[in-house]
């Protein structure tokens, strides 16, 4: 079994397409019902308890940062020291300029072994990288992961490709190799394929955010091939609701300030998939949590649901 954790809703960073921001009258804002929860390693105690281990086999944790970064987490390595003897791997996704250097190699320590990894998300070099990734810091980023590489961690770099750093994919590539992270990735987003203008001011300076040559979109085609269920795997948020995967997650959490409707969201506000309320193992093992899903499909499946377990990715041409 796998699981996908969300330890806190809070997050230094202030990327523009990220959920927690939205762009009104041409200006960059904060969602305001964030920067308020995290689960303790108290309840993440009682959420994976004796009865789950016992239960289930854990492959994989990713603390994946749907709407946040697990470093700002108070009990963030407490947590990993519990979860880890009980996970063949732990794979962490952060922006890397919250904490210090000494933190990281702290942090190497008590992941250690190459089936742990932390993906640092540097989306270009120093002069290109802040201007998504708002608030955060290019030469902090680098010092905190060099710690954590020379301590023994197992890191890899995550480069978002846009029209403004495009052209350093290369540079960025042969640096994370000199630097010793064990892997580069470059990767598109398909929020391009939403219907927004990515163009607007914070702090009185203007950003526009351009698609690369190619971005990815995505047509509703086919039956839903839920990658969830073939995999065997839930994701838990940060009020400790159990959801079928992050993007049902993220639908969930986003329905607090843009009244999004999805048909299986109703089901989870009747707290039935709450994990510090009913015990966790339960929930797993109630046919309901993947009947209700599956029911969904037939009536109004999920928009996240249509997008990414129906979806055909095209590569659209936009520049000559």
């Amino acid at each position: 079994m796998n699981v996908h954790i969300e330890l806190t809703d809070k997050c230094n960073a202030l990327c523009s397409m990220c959920g927690r921001q939205y762009i009104k009258n041409g200006e960059l804002k904060k969602v305001p019902t964030f920067d308020k929860n995290e689960l303790s390693i108290n309840q993440i105690h009682t959420i994976f308890n004796n009865r789950f281990f016992k239960k289930f086999n854990l492959n994989r944790i990713n603390f994946c940062g749907n709407i946040s970064d697990p470093l700002t987490s108070m009990d963030f390595c407490s947590i990993i020291e519990y979860l880890k003897p009980h996970c063949k791997r732990i794979d962490i996704a952060t922006n890397g300029s919250l904490r210090t250097p000494k933190y990281y190699e702290n942090l190497a320590k008590i992941l250690q072994g190459v089936n742990h990894r932390v993906t640092f998300a540097l989306d270009g070099l120093n002069n290109t990288h802040s201007y998504y990734r708002i608030n955060t810091n290019f030469k902090k980023i680098i010092k905190n992961a060099v710690a954590f590489i020379k301590a023994g961690g197992n890191a890899r770099w995550q480069f978002i490709i846009f029209k403004h750093n495009k052209h350093q994919i290369d540079i960025a590539k042969r640096m994370s190799k000199k630097l010793g992270f064990n892997e580069f990735v470059s990767i598109r987003t398909q929020r391009f394929a939403r219907d927004e203008n990515w163009s607007f001011t914070y702090n009185n300076k203007q950003y526009n955010l351009e698609e690369p040559d190619e971005i990815l979109s995505y047509e509703v085609a086919g039956d839903i091939n839920c990658k969830a269920k073939k995999d065997n795997e839930f994701f838990l948020d940060f009020e400790g609701n159990v959801h079928a995967c992050c993007y049902l997650g993220g639908s969930y959490l986003r329905k607090r300030f843009d009244e999004c409707k999805d048909t299986i969201l109703e089901w989870y506000e009747r707290d039935k998939n709450n994990a510090l309320q009913n015990d966790l193992s339960d929930i797993l093992l109630n046919s309901q949590f993947f009947e209700y899903l599956q029911k969904s499909w037939d009536i109004q499946p999920s928009l996240s649901c249509r997008k990414f377990c129906s979806k055909k990715n095209l590569r659209k041409k936009l520049y000559d």
